[in-house]
């Protein structure tokens, strides 16, 4: 029992989620027999099939990123995708887009608890933060955000010389500065090495907040323009949209990323007009969120989405009611085997990022 151990006890230790090689066609036997099964086993069989004809296709795919994944390690994932290719285009929280560098700091580790047996007063007192079933120092916590992001802001005070900045070019360059600072494995230096936009709403929702408000040139570094990188994604669809490629989604949870991505799509039928809908090609989202109370981040896909003309009636909508932490391991588990150790999706960017900035 995790409770019995010390907080601190090596066995404790809450490892990041990775691809193994394993067997060939072991967990890719399995999700297909999974999606001739029933109710969310049938589901998740569903998904993985629609995610790989996204990979064959040559659709712009898009992946909206909530919830608290990254700390619960789920981010290596995230970053074997961009890496591959089988991602265009990032929507995520903040947190998820820092808090893998928990995982990537000197002497930081992220410890399992057992939350039902679990004393947040005696947590608190000892110097942690809980997520749920696992904790991690509060002193190393601040520091992410004080002594990387903080110390990022004022550099880029230092640097850019424009009064304002989206979010994206933001992103970009924090991530070519941690790439040059030591952490080439986080989320944002592989997407910037691998030229995928990242796109967050909530920005000062997380790390990135607590670092500019704590720098000491926050005053001097540039506004962040939410409104430039509504026009960015926009741009991004509609040269999608409007060719042969189209678009896909694929949404870890829900919340201000899918409705980003959902958002800027319908907003290429204003920017012409308001004529035919241009739909995402197909969809997919992973979530516990339930359609009856309204939290389920702009409805769901096969169903209400189609009637606001996000997603194409008729295609590959997949509606997968589980925990991400479950499903997003075994999907990439079997994408892995099904497209093999090499494999790279070889398509074309939307927009090169010197365009798109």
């Amino acid at each position: 029992m995790t409770g019995d151990l010390r907080y601190e006890d090596p066995r404790l230790v809450r490892e990041p989620m990775t691809v193994a090689a394993g067997p060939p066609g072991s967990v890719l036997a399995l999700l297909g027999r999974m999606s001739k099964s029933a109710f969310q086993g049938r589901k998740l069989g569903e998904a993985f099939d629609a995610w790989k004809r996204m990979i064959e296709g040559d659709s712009v795919i898009c992946l909206g990123y909530a919830a608290s994944m990254s700390s619960a390690g789920m981010w290596p994932l995230v970053t074997w995708l961009v890496e591959r290719g089988y991602v265009d285009v990032l929507a995520s929280t903040s947190a998820n887009i820092t808090e893998d560098l928990l995982d990537l700091m000197e002497d930081t580790r992220v410890y399992r608890v057992d939350p039902e047996h679990v004393d947040d007063r005696a947590l608190a007192e000892k110097g942690y933060y809980r997520f749920y079933d696992h904790i991690v120092s509060s002193k190393k916590y601040d520091q992410m955000e004080t002594l990387v992001t903080g110390r990022f802001f004022d550099e880029l005070a230092e640097t850019w010389r424009k009064p304002t900045i989206p979010t994206s070019r933001l992103l970009y360059e924090l991530g070519l500065w941690l790439d040059a600072k030591g952490f080439p494995k986080s989320i944002l230096a592989t997407a910037a090495r691998c030229q995928v936009p990242v796109f967050c709403c909530g920005l000062p929702d997380g790390p990135i907040g607590e670092g500019y408000s704590t720098c000491s040139k926050a005053e001097q570094a540039p506004v962040v323009d939410f409104f430039k990188d509504y026009r960015i994604a926009t741009d991004i669809m509609d040269n999608a949209m409007t060719s042969k490629r189209g678009t896909s989604v694929v949404f870890l949870g829900g919340g201000v990323p899918k409705d980003f991505l959902q958002i800027t799509a319908t907003s290429v039928r204003t920017r012409h007009g308001n004529v035919d809908a241009t739909p995402h090609k197909a969809s997919i989202q992973i979530t516990t969120d339930n359609t009856v109370f309204g939290g389920l981040g702009g409805a769901t896909l096969a169903t209400e989405c189609i009637s606001w003309g996000k997603e194409a009636h008729g295609s590959d909508n997949v509606m997968c009611f589980a925990d991400v932490t479950l499903a997003l391991p075994i999907i990439c588990q079997g994408l892995a085997e099904a497209f093999g150790p090499g494999h790279r999706r070889d398509r074309a960017k939307p927009l090169k990022l010197a365009e798109v900035f």
